[in-house]
């Protein structure tokens, strides 16, 4: 990300500043997943379509395309985005077109769309940039599941829109940072004359909405949306003759000390949060049966029972080899990609009122529930189930006969 500011914006001191409040934000996103690796690269394909459109260097669509394929093969599921950011682009050479046409500027009484706020200008060399989205396109093919052209379609189409967590809509109030770069934008926009161009527009205003729409797409807003409102912000303040922040970057980045007093800033913030989590358990007993399942593997011929547990906990029975009900890979468990007539969760949603028949259905012969779960409460008092082991933050149930 301070990468590509710097090319971008040309500012150095404003580079280092949106580079760490990028990597503090994202740093929920920061987990052992895919998208650790795919969202750097989605950073560099928008430097790529710009350095693409500007110089007229094939190179680019190469690196495009070699982007595209590992994006394919590392993180399949959310290759379709790498299509949405050539959008912004596109959509601006079409919106030049159509109010090129002297009729359409006859009707709506358009004189000179030049003088417009929003820089409605000619893509140059976006023939270019169509022939890398065929071509980035076209390097799906090469991944082995080709899950990459159709997740997106299956996914909308699926329960987890309504069951996941970072498929449900954003709760803006949650979001500060949110709110607040979109605030710091409609301030530039109304108290400078600075004119923004339309591809920055569609951008910004896309991966907002997007961001509203779906918690998990804040990623992109954090990593590409915030540059494209710094380069706003950078032409607001050389508009208004504002050089501080271009002369004081020229002092402090010139400056070895600054930089290691920034060097030792991130160390110790980084090492105060890994200290922390240092002295937690690896496996947090709040959140994972550890206990129970050591009692099951002990006490139980876990390879042979039908055990129901929660979602949340599913992937640490299965990293214990016990077969489980649901565990966090969501997908296998809908109708659009295992092939049954029914989603698992259809199931779960209200196993409370008819968990009997549920469970009859599928044979179960333990559960194994978090206290935090209410459910376990309706089966405390069901005589048809023994509790043959509890701790603190879980309990494990035995069907009678």
């Amino acid at each position: 990300i301070f990468y590509v500011c710097l090319k971008m914006l040309k500012n150095d001191l404003m580079s280092l500043i949106i580079a760490i409040i990028c990597a503090f934000r994202l740093s929920s996103f920061a987990v052992a997943r895919s998208q650790i690796i795919s969202l750097p690269m989605f950073v560099l394909e928008v430097y790529f379509i710009n350095k693409l459109l500007k110089e007229n260097n094939n190179k680019y669509i190469v690196y495009l395309c070699i982007l595209s394929l590992l994006i394919a093969n590392i993180h399949g599921t959310a290759w379709f985005m790498f299509f949405v950011l050539f959008l912004p682009f596109i959509g601006e050479y079409v919106v030049y077109k159509i109010i090129k046409n002297k009729k359409i500027r006859k009707v709506y009484k358009i004189d000179n769309y030049k003088n417009f706020r929003i820089i409605i200008g000619n893509v140059s060399n976006i023939k270019k940039v169509f022939v890398a989205f065929v071509l980035c396109f076209l390097m799906g093919v090469f991944s082995p599941s080709r899950i990459c052209y159709t997740y997106v379609f299956r996914i909308m189409m699926g329960k987890s829109q309504s069951v996941l967590l970072e498929h449900l809509p954003l709760t803006i109030i949650e979001e500060p940072f949110f709110i607040i770069s979109l605030l710091i934008l409609m301030v530039i926009m109304i108290f400078t004359s600075v004119k923004i161009k339309l591809r920055e527009v569609f951008m910004i205003g896309g991966l907002t909405l997007m961001s509203m729409m779906s918690v998990r797409h804040l990623s992109f807003f954090y990593s590409i949306g915030v540059i494209y409102m710094a380069l706003v912000l950078c032409r607001a303040l050389l508009l208004v003759g504002d050089n501080t922040l271009e002369i004081l970057g020229n002092i402090l980045i010139n400056n070895k000390l600054f930089l290691v007093l920034i060097l030792i800033f991130i160390t110790i913030v980084s090492g105060s949060q890994f200290y922390l989590h240092l002295k937690e358990k690896y496996v947090p007993l709040k959140t994972y049966p550890v206990k129970a399942v050591k009692y099951i593997k002990e006490s139980l011929d876990y390879k042979n029972i039908r055990l129901y547990n929660g979602y949340n906990y599913g992937s640490y029975l299965l990293f214990n080899d016990i077969p489980v009900f649901i565990d966090s890979r969501c997908d296998l468990y809908l109708k659009e990609f295992n092939g049954m007539k029914y989603s698992i969760f259809d199931d779960m949603e209200d196993i409370a009122y008819k968990y009997e028949d549920k469970f009859d259905s599928y044979g179960v012969s333990h559960v194994i529930l978090s206290k935090k779960e209410p459910f376990h409460l309706i089966l405390v008092k069901d005589s048809n189930y023994n509790i043959i082991y509890q701790d603190k933050y879980f309990i494990l149930f035995e069907k009678v006969g």
